[in-house]
C-alpha cells in the first residue's frame, strides 16, 4: 500500500466509525446530591485579610449536580458544584484534590480520569475551599473535606448509573441587565467597579461583556425532560458576606427549572468572570432571587427553540499547561469536551471575559471557569498594567504576566484538535 492509498484507507476509516458513531444510541445520566455544610464549617469573609468565618445559618442548600454522556464508543462527565471553588491542595500536602476525585469515579465506572470536569460555580457564601485561608486548622475541616470529596464521587457514579436512552438538543439566548464589568478604566484614572455605570465619555477604555446564556438541554427518548446545563458569565457575589450558606443567584437558577421541569436536574457553570460582577454585589437574598430567576426563566422560555444536535459523537482533551508564577512554576489544566458541535473549555481559575469571548470566536460553545482547581485570577496581559485588585500580589493571584495568553492559545488548540 503506497502513501496516498494508506491516507485514503485512514480517511475511510474514521468517516466509517463516525457515521456508527452516530448511528448509536446516545445515553445521558444525571443526579443531584445535598452537600450543605456543617454550619462551622468556614466561609470566606476577607481574601485581603485570610479570614474565614462558621455559618451562621442556612438560607438555601448547596448540591452538586453531575450529567454523564455516553455515545458507546466514548463518554464525559460535567459535574458542577455549588462551591466557591477548589484549591488542588486541599487535601494537604503530596495530594491533589480533582485528581484523586477522578480516580475515585473511573474505579466505579467507565469514564476516563481526564473525561471528567469538576466545575464550581464561584458561589462565595460555601466552603472556603480555594485556600485563601488556613481552612484545614479548623478542627474537623480536613475530615469534612474528605466526605465532601466522596459525596462529589458519588453524583457522578449515580449519573453513570442513570444512564438512559437520550437526545440533546442545544441554543444560546442573550440575558442582559445582570453582569457589569468590574473593571471600567476612567479617564480621570480611577476605576469604577460597582453602581451606576459612568457616562460614555468618562471611559478610557473600551469594554465588553459576555450575556450569553448558553444551553444543552438533555430528553429522555420519550420527550420528558432529563438535565439542563447552563452556561454563564457572572460572579456569583449577591450574597457575599451574607454568613448563610447559600448557592447564590446560580441556586436560584437552577432550582426554578427543577422545578418547571420535574424529575430533571439543571446544571450551572461560570464562565470567565474574574472581571465581571453581577449588578448586585453583597445585598440581599431578594436580589439572588431575582437574577437567579431571571436567567432561569430565559433558559426555560428558550427550550422550545433548541436545536438538535445533528450528530452526538464525544471527543475530548487535556492538556498540561506549565505557568510561570509570581512565587513559583503553577501546573494547570486546560480541559476541551465535545459533544457533536458542542464544544466545552474549562480553565482552571477565574479568567476575564476577554478570554472567554476570544475562546468562543475560536469555535467555543461553554468556556468555563474555576474547573478542575483554582489559579486565583487569570488577569489579561493589559490588566497588570492598569493595576488593581485582581492582579495585585496574593494568594488570589497567582500567575504571572502573559499566563492567561497562554492558556487561551492551548485552549483554541485543543478546539482545533478536537474538531479534526
Amino acid at each position: 500500500m503506497n502513501r496516498r492509498e494508506f491516507i485514503a484507507y485512514c480517511c475511510a476509516s474514521v468517516g466509517s466509525r463516525a457515521f456508527a458513531a452516530k448511528g448509536t444510541r446516545l445515553l445521558a445520566g444525571a443526579a443531584k446530591r445535598r452537600v450543605t455544610p456543617p454550619l462551622w464549617v468556614p466561609y470566606l469573609t476577607s481574601s485581603g485579610r485570610g479570614t474565614h468565618a462558621p455559618f451562621q445559618g442556612v438560607h438555601d442548600d448547596i448540591f452538586a449536580r453531575a450529567l454523564v454522556l455516553d455515545d458507546g464508543r466514548d463518554a464525559m462527565a460535567v459535574l458542577a458544584v455549588d462551591s466557591i471553588g477548589y484549591d488542588n491542595t486541599i487535601l494537604g500536602p503530596g495530594r491533589d484534590f480533582t485528581g484523586e476525585l477522578r480516580r475515585k469515579i473511573a474505579a466505579s465506572t467507565q469514564l476516563k480520569p481526564e473525561a471528567v470536569m469538576l466545575a464550581a460555580t464561584h458561589s462565595h457564601s460555601t466552603p472556603e475551599t480555594i485556600g485563601l485561608t488556613p481552612f484545614r486548622d479548623v478542627r474537623g475541616a480536613p475530615e469534612w473535606v474528605e466526605k465532601h470529596l466522596d459525596d462529589l464521587a458519588a453524583t457522578v457514579t449515580e449519573a453513570w448509573r442513570n444512564r438512559v436512552p437520550a437526545r440533546v438538543r442545544a441554543g444560546v439566548t442573550k440575558v442582559e441587565g445582570i453582569a457589569r464589568y468590574r473593571r471600567i478604566r476612567l479617564g480621570n484614572g480611577k476605576e469604577s467597579r460597582r453602581g451606576p455605570l459612568p457616562a460614555p465619555e468618562e471611559v478610557a477604555v473600551p469594554y465588553q461583556l459576555d450575556e450569553d446564556l448558553n444551553i444543552l438541554h438533555v430528553e429522555r427518548e420519550n420527550g420528558d425532560p432529563l438535565a439542563t446545563l447552563l452556561n454563564y458569565t457572572a460572579h456569583p457575589v449577591v450574597a457575599m458576606l451574607l454568613p448563610q450558606v447559600s448557592a447564590d443567584y446560580p441556586g436560584a437558577a437552577t432550582a426554578l427549572v427543577e422545578r418547571e421541569l420535574p424529575g430533571s436536574v439543571c446544571l450551572f457553570t461560570n464562565g470567565c468572570c474574574g472581571n465581571v460582577n453581577t449588578v448586585r454585589v453583597a445585598t440581599n437574598f431578594d436580589d439572588v432571587k431575582f437574577i437567579g430567576e431571571t436567567l432561569g426563566r430565559a433558559a426555560l422560555g428558550k427550550l422550545r427553540e433548541l436545536k438538535p444536535l445533528p450528530e452526538s459523537v464525544i471527543t475530548h482533551r487535556s492538556v498540561d499547561v506549565a505557568l510561570d508564577g509570581r512565587k513559583e512554576p503553577l501546573r494547570a489544566e486546560v480541559q476541551a469536551m465535545r459533544i457533536g458541535p458542542v464544544n466545552w473549555v474549562s480553565l482552571p481559575g477565574e479568567p476575564f471575559v476577554e478570554t472567554g469571548l476570544a475562546l468562543k470566536k475560536a469555535g467555543a460553545t461553554f468556556v468555563v471557569g474555576y474547573a478542575n482547581g483554582w489559579l486565583g485570577y487569570l488577569p489579561i496581559r493589559r490588566a497588570y498594567d492598569e493595576g488593581g485588585y485582581e492582579v495585585n500580589p496574593g494568594p488570589w493571584s497567582r500567575v504571572a504576566t502573559g499566563s492567561a495568553e497562554r492558556l487561551e492559545a492551548v485552549a483554541a488548540d485543543c478546539l482545533r484538535k478536537m474538531k479534526t
